[in-house]
């Protein structure tokens, strides 16, 4: 049964990106009310070209925003150059490759304690998925990673606040009180670091005078609600999707279990062949082209990333899982000026975590449980259990 899951779940990325990629891979999706752009270089340029694909969806679209009020649109990720990159200096040098290299040793400590006493089948998102991610943020950021619980509830109650779904009476309610409490949160540690000043990236937000003044208050929010939410998502999903893509590809694992050295190989290309973001929205600031379609002002554009990243005309054999695939030119993290902050940590410690799995399960990877659930551009795996070794 979750074997057929899994099938399902590569299955379905074959199909969206194949059906996707076919003709010239641009379309407008009436359901969505959003242009939907396939191919690689197209979705490249919707990624890098903010003048005209802006990323500010309260400025410049052309429809009323339901979730005008989650704090993710008002950080890094919902802003363009030059503010974006003036902020994104700010912390900048937090995640250099040098800063991150320094961060190793304690990634594989954290990894080898959380695995340590791991009895019969893992968990992977409770006790890997969450963990390692929110832990290493937590350090970088100069937050508690006993809030874990908190900062899971939190993340999945504001990530999810968005388009239909604010319609929904849980999720409003649920959104709202994750609001209030993460602001109240990061208020007593706002507190804390200008009580006892830290080296972290709080410390340097704080500190930072960007344009002459201190960043005010909500800024601070919603910048660091951003670092918070996004610097655990995303590594969560990229452990769980390599997991489902080793498990599906034996021979892949054998591989990797005779040759450690193929494992940075690998995880790029579970990076093209599963995504950890299936695509991302821009709109467009004035009227504008793309493969010949004209697009009106204010209009929604979803950059279908897992397309792009198995488009024929860039990758061969593009439906194949090939550890070592170069050159592999997938744009999961973005590319541009919104190229992901934490792609090389990120990295690092889905990596660091093969390599440990790689030891604590000898025996090719089983799935034993699985759980998922839809969305507008992929599917989410909510639960996901390696059975034992």
């Amino acid at each position: 049964m979750a074997d057929d899951a899994v099938g399902e779940i590569l299955d379905w990325y074959r199909e969206t990106a194949r059906d996707g990629t076919a003709g010239d891979g641009v379309r407008f999706v009436e359901p969505l009310g959003a242009w939907v752009v396939h191919g690689h270089a197209e979705v490249r340029q919707v990624l890098t070209d903010h003048s005209v694909f802006s990323s500010d969806e309260l400025r410049y679209s052309a429809r009323p925003v339901p979730h005008r009020d989650n704090p993710l649109l008002g950080g890094l990720s919902a802003m363009d150059p030059p503010r974006h990159h003036v902020l994104r200096r700010l912390v900048g040098r937090a995640f250099t490759p040098r800063a991150i290299q320094a961060l190793l040793p304690s990634i594989a400590g954290t990894v080898r304690t959380l695995l340590t006493d791991v009895d019969g089948e893992l968990d992977v998102i409770g006790r890997l998925g969450y963990p390692l991610p929110v832990r290493t943020i937590a350090a970088l950021l100069g937050v508690r990673a006993s809030r874990q619980a908190d900062f899971v509830r939190w993340s999945e109650a504001i990530t999810s606040f968005a388009g239909s779904f604010t319609e929904d009476p849980a999720r409003r309610a649920a959104f709202r009180t994750a609001r209030a409490e993460l602001g109240e949160y990061l208020r007593e540690v706002f507190a804390e670091h200008r009580a006892r000043p830290r080296d972290d990236v709080i410390g340097t937000l704080l500190a930072a005078e960007p344009d002459g003044g201190r960043l005010s208050e909500e800024e601070l929010l919603d910048f660091c609600t951003l670092l918070l939410v996004n610097g655990h998502e995303s590594t969560k999903t990229l452990l769980v999707n390599t997991v489902l893509c080793l498990a599906a590809h034996p021979g892949a694992l054998a591989r990797l279990r005779a040759d450690r050295a193929l494992v940075p190989g690998a995880v790029e290309e579970v990076l093209r062949f599963l995504p950890p973001v299936g695509g991302t929205d821009r709109f467009t600031t004035g009227p504008a082209g793309i493969a010949g379609h004209a697009i009106d002002t204010g209009r929604r554009v979803v950059a279908m990333v897992l397309s792009a990243n198995r488009d024929p005309r860039v990758f061969a054999e593009p439906h194949e899982f090939r550890p070592g695939r170069t050159p592999n030119e997938h744009l999961s993290f973005g590319h541009g000026a919104h190229f992901c902050l934490g792609a090389h940590l990120a990295r690092h410690e889905a990596a660091i975590a093969v390599r440990a799995l790689l030891d604590r399960f000898p025996a090719p990877w089983s799935v034993s449980r699985i759980t998922t659930g839809r969305t507008p551009v992929g599917i989410d795996v909510l639960d996901l259990a390696l059975a034992a070794p």
